[in-house]
C-alpha cells in the first residue's frame, strides 16, 4: 500500500544524492578553470543552487579538515538515515 510511496520517496533521495555528487565534481571543474559551454556551467550553477541550502549548514557547523570540504560526505550520511527513518515510520516499523 505504501510501496509507491516508498519508492517515490527512495528516487527523490537517489536524486538529490547525485546531484550533490555533481555538485563536487563541479567544484572541481571550477577549481581546474576547464573551459565548458556556458549552458553547462549554468546547470552546474543550477545545481549547487539545489544542493547549498543542504550543505550550506554542514559547512558552517563543520569546517574543512587541511583544506578538505567533507560536508558532502556528512550530507549523504545525513541523507541516507533520514531516508531509512521515512521509510520505517512509513512501514510501521518505528
Amino acid at each position: 500500500m505504501n510501496y509507491a510511496l516508498i519508492k517515490l520517496i527512495g528516487i527523490l533521495f537517489d536524486v538529490f544524492s547525485f546531484l550533490i555528487l555533481l555538485d563536487v565534481i563541479a567544484s572541481w571543474i571550477v577549481a581546474a578553470r576547464v573551459r565548458l559551454p556556458n549552458w553547462v556551467y549554468d546547470i552546474l550553477s543550477t545545481v549547487h543552487s539545489i544542493v547549498a541550502p543542504v550543505l550550506d549548514p554542514i559547512r558552517r557547523l563543520i569546517p574543512g579538515l587541511g583544506g578538505l570540504d567533507i560536508s558532502p560526505i556528512i550530507a549523504l550520511i545525513l541523507l541516507g538515515v533520514l531516508r531509512q527513518l521515512i521509510v520505517s515510520a512509513l512501514l510501521g516499523v518505528l
